[in-house]
């Protein structure tokens, strides 16, 4: 068991949580849809006789749960906060009478969540424990050894729930909405997005299209969900797993392109499913020049066509995108549905520049980068000029690299600057002036 409880932390949490509740009694009040429902890990409360954050005496078989924020704390013996707990079929509602586990700032459920650069429904917890998020420690710098977002008192774990051990479990967060009622499939799908209106996907004009189980399609012979939505009315999901030797599902989309040229290639992700969608499905798109990976957070792009990126496909290589069930998350669903590829000029070279210099060993790292409208960078040169009245010299020519080491330098300062062309061949103009130099690095 990993929580933050004590006497003293009970009794400042519980005072904190009084002044919160008050402030945000309005919008508990006013609930507008079904409650949101994410999948999250829980683990057993226990602590039989320890005095919870509310000041409540855990008895046995005792029956309430615990999230990581004062916010939504609720008066001892009340249910003020309440969440649904779904697991394997059996859903009973429990009161939030703890604050834990691990942190005691996460209101992960809420759109304004503290730590806004986590998905709503990911607990801090987890992402530090699946993605090394803050350096894979708590608030309170500890290791985190669990994925949990939620700590469930032993009579609704055991008795109402039926759990043996720590598991997923699906926690519907009344206060935010109506109660959607047990989970039916025993899994989880983020009931906001599920009861959103979506329109029906369309491909643009002059878009080749490849759907999943169509021509150009082939999947690996493995374990595949069906969800009734997407393009063409259906998508095909799988569990994600960010250890690669768990891997058991993929699939491949090749077009047939009519023209080589430059291509924006499209992923739809559909808004429905039994499951909440991963935060980080990793595309492969393989084109003339290269192979570009590319993350996608299928479930902020829920009922959109996600953009790959644009790409050059002439003869050298086939064209595909390459999906597999590896994700930056686990127990999450990759949703497999229609790719597309949609003909795209570029005539507008890139825009690139020094970004940072740092001062390593006798000499510098510098790092550069460049954006692009269409096409994206095929390659840099950097070039470089001792200070204060130097002549420009190459440095780097035709790198497709971003950073590089430069020195020795020692009792001399250099400026740089960088231009970049893209795979359509547009070169950018030399900056006259350098956009960086080593003066009081």
């Amino acid at each position: 068991m990993t929580r933050m409880s004590s006497l003293l932390v009970g009794a400042m949490v519980f005072l904190l949580s009084s002044v919160v509740m008050f402030a945000h009694s309005s919008r508990a009040a006013t609930p507008l849809g079904n409650a949101p429902t994410y999948t999250i890990f829980a683990t057993r409360e226990g602590l039989v006789g320890n005095r919870t954050a509310n000041g409540h005496i855990v008895q046995p078989r005792d029956r309430f749960v615990a999230l990581p924020s004062p916010s939504v704390l609720s008066p001892a013996g009340s249910n003020q906060y309440q969440v649904r707990i779904t697991y394997k079929g059996q859903s009973t509602i429990a009161p939030v009478w703890d604050v834990g586990p691990w942190n005691i700032q996460d209101d992960y459920w809420s759109p304004n969540r503290r730590y806004s650069d986590l998905p709503v429904g990911l607990p801090m917890a987890q992402a530090a424990y699946e993605q090394g998020y803050n350096g894979g420690r708590d608030e309170f710098g500890r290791l985190i050894g669990l994925p949990n977002g939620i700590d469930i008192a032993d009579g609704t774990f055991w008795d109402d729930l039926g759990m043996i051990d720590s598991d997923w479990v699906q926690v519907s967060f009344l206060w935010l909405g109506n109660d959607p009622g047990p989970v039916q499939s025993g899994i989880a799908v983020n009931s906001a997005v599920a009861n959103a209106s979506i329109e029906p996907p369309v491909l643009e004009e002059g878009a080749i299209g490849v759907d999943a189980g169509g021509a150009g399609y082939a999947a690996h012979d493995a374990i595949w969900h069906t969800a009734d939505c997407g393009f063409n009315g259906s998508h095909v999901w799988t569990y994600s797993t960010t250890d690669a030797t768990l891997s058991e599902n993929w699939a491949t989309w090749t077009p047939t392109l009519p023209t080589t040229g430059f291509y924006e290639v499209k992923a739809y992700i559909p808004a429905c499913g039994d499951v909440a969608a991963t935060t980080a499905a990793r595309y492969r798109i393989i084109h003339d020049g290269s192979i570009h990976d590319v993350t996608i957070d299928q479930a902020a792009a829920a009922g959109t066509w996600a953009s790959l990126g644009v790409y050059p496909f002439g003869t050298e290589r086939t064209p595909e995108v390459f999906l597999n069930d590896v994700a930056g998350d686990s127990q999450r669903a990759v949703r497999f549905d229609a790719l597309t590829w949609t003909p795209r000029t570029d005539i507008t070279p890139p825009e690139s520049q020094i970004t940072t210099i740092t001062r390593a060993e006798s000499g510098f790292l510098i790092k550069w980068g460049a954006s692009d409208d269409a096409s994206g960078v095929a390659a840099y040169d950097v070039q470089t000029r001792q200070l204060p009245n130097g002549a420009w010299h190459d440095w780097l020519v035709n790198t497709v690299e971003s950073e590089a080491w430069f020195g020795h330098t020692t009792g001399h300062d250099f400026a740089f600057r960088a231009r970049a062309r893209d795979w359509a061949g547009n070169q950018e103009a030399w900056h006259e002036r350098a956009t960086m130099d080593t003066i009081g690095q």
